[in-house]
């Protein structure tokens, strides 16, 4: 009797938290989905695509010092030069309509006429569900400018 409450009980919790796993991993999912289609469409020159990703109060800020709001990094975007890019080692974090993105990048692009460093630097994002959508609200480009 005590081994099937025990069985009962480990089965049961294991299934909470699966769930619970499931849940934040449908929404890492689609952070990680919402990163590489706005590179994507970076790369491609979408410029409004790109720029649809990004939360009307979206701030980032690049090694170069310069913090830039949603207007200024649309205006670095269409100067952007991103020959390529390989987005790897992605890692999340969530708490309710808030995630967290850390992953490398490693790319081939200029910014601001300035050639990045080659080899994969961090960056980090930080996505909002702002109604039915995920948008960027802040980000850090790590890449030595």
């Amino acid at each position: 009797m005590k081994r099937w409450i025990a069985s009962t009980l480990t089965v049961t919790l294991l299934t909470i938290a699966g769930s619970a796993w499931a849940a934040e991993c449908a929404d890492c999912k689609t952070a990680q989905t919402l990163i590489e289609s706005w590179f994507s469409a970076m790369k491609s020159k979408q410029i409004d695509k790109a720029a649809g990703f990004l939360a009307p109060q979206f701030v980032s800020i690049h090694t170069d010092g310069v913090v830039r709001n949603k207007e200024q990094e649309i205006i670095l975007m269409k100067s952007l030069d991103l020959k390529d890019y390989k987005l790897t080692d992605f890692q999340f974090s969530q708490s309710n309509s808030i995630i967290t993105v850390t992953y490398r990048d490693q790319t081939a692009e200029k910014i601001d006429n300035t050639t990045v460093g080659a080899k994969p630097a961090g960056r980090m994002a930080v996505l909002q569900k702002q109604g039915k959508d995920w948008v960027v609200i802040a980000y850090a480009n790590l890449d030595t400018i």
